[in-house]
């Protein structure tokens, strides 16, 4: 007799997750202030926007098309994600295009309270119950056509302007768990009233302090590439009490690397090599309480650098900087937290933009905030996909019989528009069962 399927955790799967935010959205103010008596709910437009990401449609168009055609998905909407009124793709982008995206930061906070009150965090406790933060940018809009008083833009050597989007993503990673968690979003966007482009450093600081803000009891280490080794980032992280890891390199600190190389010239650098038994070899060196630069000479850091020489000789270097005191028992952890800082890139935003969440895809600009509203829906539910893949059993079981992610979203999809669904502990069931009946079939030959 096989063994029967786990039930859902309360507030770690779907429906609990998915309650949450629609608590939490239901309190942010309709910015359609003149219309007193509108027909589609702000909440009802967010969680029809949600369940467009979470469902991995491709479009609003074909999200459109099935909502006007098939009863299926209109009835699961309402059954699965409380949504009474779902609005069409135009009414959509009208409704969201006035939405401030920084609204919706409390509900990433209102999930991360229930991971903390869940224990699920502990897994990603590092050096002395720390948390690591990775920070990084990415764009998510393009166009030398379309554009809204908050682009960006620049020339490229032309004289027909390009405009863009971008965002700055925390996401909190540990070096063993392919699953991160995003913490908060910060659009890189042009401030209203504003001519100049906004930048990473920018959004940086505005990104640290909701960080701050929203997470005040939980310890960071924040781990950034090494645009961020200038000292008013490094002041900015002590501001906010957060220690740091962050890649150096020769270019751009050269006056550290001088003040490494005079140490090491005078024996004052600790360094060792390690001899695998695959012909492999590493290595570490690392100096404590140098200068970050000529500029800033009270700035005192601590040196870690780290490197790997194949079979073949070819040999591989990492540098970083960072303000916890390295010894010859940490420096292996620190290495590890240092190069985990690639998984922003690889297990976030390679993910979003490769493995069926269409990241890049325009599903609409706006004229206000539609375009960054919608890349934080569509991190809100990667976030909500990423607890289920850490805490639900049952989802996890469907994504083990299906293989992949992208098969997954596909019988996931596949199953809302042609079955009424009754709840998700039904849906999660029939996705890890095949055999497992799951409700009515409407014809829509």
């Amino acid at each position: 007799m096989a063994a029967p399927h786990p039930r859902l955790r309360q507030n770690l799967s779907a429906p609990g997750l998915l309650a949450d935010v629609r608590r939490v959205v239901t309190k942010i103010p309709d910015p359609r202030v003149r219309n007193t008596h509108v027909k589609i709910p702000l909440a009802d437009a967010v969680m029809s926007a949600l369940a467009i990401f979470s469902l991995k449609f491709p479009s609003l168009l074909q999200f459109d098309k099935h909502r006007a055609s098939e009863p299926a998905l209109r009835h699961n909407l309402n059954t699965l994600y409380g949504v009474e009124h779902a609005p069409c793709d135009t009414q959509l982008r009208e409704i969201l295009d006035l939405l401030d995206p920084t609204h919706l930061r409390p509900a990433f906070r209102q999930l991360h309270s229930h991971l903390q009150r869940g224990n699920v965090l502990q897994s990603f406790r590092y050096l002395d119950g720390y948390y690591l933060l990775t920070i990084d940018g990415t764009g998510h809009y393009a166009s030398s056509k379309v554009s809204c008083p908050h682009c960006c833009v620049k020339h490229a050597g032309t004289d027909k302007e390009q405009y863009y989007h971008q965002l700055l993503g925390a996401v909190m990673v540990h070096p063993d768990q392919s699953t991160v968690l995003p913490v908060d979003v910060e659009p890189i966007t042009r401030i209203d009233g504003s001519n100049k482009n906004d930048c990473e450093r920018h959004a940086a600081k505005r990104l640290l302090q909701s960080i701050a803000e929203q997470y005040p009891q939980r310890r960071f280490i924040v781990i950034e590439d090494a645009l961020a080794a200038n000292a008013p980032h490094i002041r900015e992280l002590q501001h906010h009490g957060m220690r740091f890891i962050i890649g150096a390199k020769p270019a751009g600190n050269k006056a550290l690397f001088n003040a490494v190389q005079q140490r090491l010239s005078a024996n004052a650098c600790t360094e060792w090599e390690i001899d695998n038994e695959d012909g492999t070899s590493c290595g570490y060196r690392y100096v404590n309480q140098v200068p970050l630069n000529d500029s800033h000479p009270d700035l005192l850091v601590n040196y870690l650098e780290y490197w790997e020489i194949n079979a073949r000789g070819k040999e591989r270097i990492w540098s970083w900087v960072t303000d916890i005191e390295i010894t010859p028992e940490n420096a292996e952890q620190l290495m590890k937290a240092g190069r985990a800082r690639w998984k922003i890139e690889n297990e976030t935003f390679n993910t979003l933009k490769n493995q069926g969440y269409h990241f890049e895809h325009n599903y609409g600009h706006g004229k206000h905030y539609l375009c960054s509203t919608f890349a934080f829906i569509m991190m809100l539910a990667f976030l909500i996909d990423q607890i289920q893949e850490l805490s639900c059993r049952l989802f996890q079981r469907a994504r083990t019989r299906l293989h992949s992610r992208r098969a997954l979203w596909e019988r996931l999809r596949q199953m809302f528009c042609l079955f009424e669904i009754e709840n998700w502990q039904a849906l999660l069931h029939a996705l890890a069962d095949e055999k497992r009946p799951l409700g009515v079939l409407h014809d829509t030959s």
